[in-house]
């Protein structure tokens, strides 16, 4: 079955903007000018929160997302905190919630975002852009490139993959981070990219397959972080 809407980054190749077209009704390519840094200016996780109930948009998201959400008839609020340039506030909205569990550095997530996740257990991980590193696949099973993420999971009794973020593809920057270069629809993972050209790649793809998910590369090059896919 079809999601409503895919958000991805717009400068994605080509190729995974029409493969994501047999997945979703519509796709929507995101994109920002003048709020962030340049690398992240079209990646849909620095101003989009999504959980099983939720969607919130920074409210200096670029007006043509807000009025996409409304065309689409998308629910979604809009969060406290605005988009900028510096590291505390490009990360109010990169989180990650599941049903039981908010997880995110302590002091860095929007006001709304922590209204939403009251009375789930917090985790609070030594990075910030948490959406962009890391990735939930059930309540206990997770996936990150970033180890210090790793290492506080583990610590708190989940189980972490630990996958190098080494040829992660990124714009402006040596490497990117493996939460931006996935989504879920259903249970089904699709990656911006191959994880298989990755030395890493056969374990992420078994560790994610035991957790019944079906993983789905959405071109052959190497993996792209471009702030993750969001299914709505």
């Amino acid at each position: 079955m079809k999601s409503r809407s895919v958000i991805v980054d717009a400068r994605v190749d080509e190729q995974i903007l029409q493969k994501l077209a047999y997945y979703a009704e519509d796709v929507f390519p995101f994109r920002s000018e003048g709020l962030t840094y340049e690398s992240i200016s079209c990646h849909p996780d620095i101003f989009l929160y999504q959980d099983e109930k939720s969607v919130i948009v920074a409210p200096n998201a670029p007006q043509q997302l807000i009025k996409y959400l409304l065309e689409k008839n998308i629910p979604f609020e809009k969060g406290k905190s605005k988009i900028g340039f510096k590291q505390i506030d490009s990360c109010y909205y990169n989180c990650i919630s599941t049903r039981e569990l908010f997880l995110h550095r302590e002091g860095f997530s929007d006001p709304l975002v922590l209204e939403k996740n009251k009375g789930k257990r917090f985790i609070n991980l030594p990075q910030s852009y948490t959406r962009c590193s890391m990735f939930a696949l059930s309540e206990t099973h997770f996936i990150t490139s970033d180890p210090g993420i790793h290492k506080a999971l583990e610590k708190e009794g989940l189980v972490s993959f630990l996958f190098s973020p080494n040829e992660i593809r990124i714009v402006n920057h040596q490497y990117g981070f493996l939460g931006g270069t996935c989504g879920m629809q259903a249970d089904k993972i699709f990656f911006l990219g191959n994880p298989l050209r990755h030395k890493d790649g056969r374990g992420l793809v078994s560790f994610i397959e035991k957790e019944g998910k079906e993983c789905i590369s959405l071109c052959n090059n190497y993996l792209y972080d471009g702030g993750g896919l969001f299914f709505l």
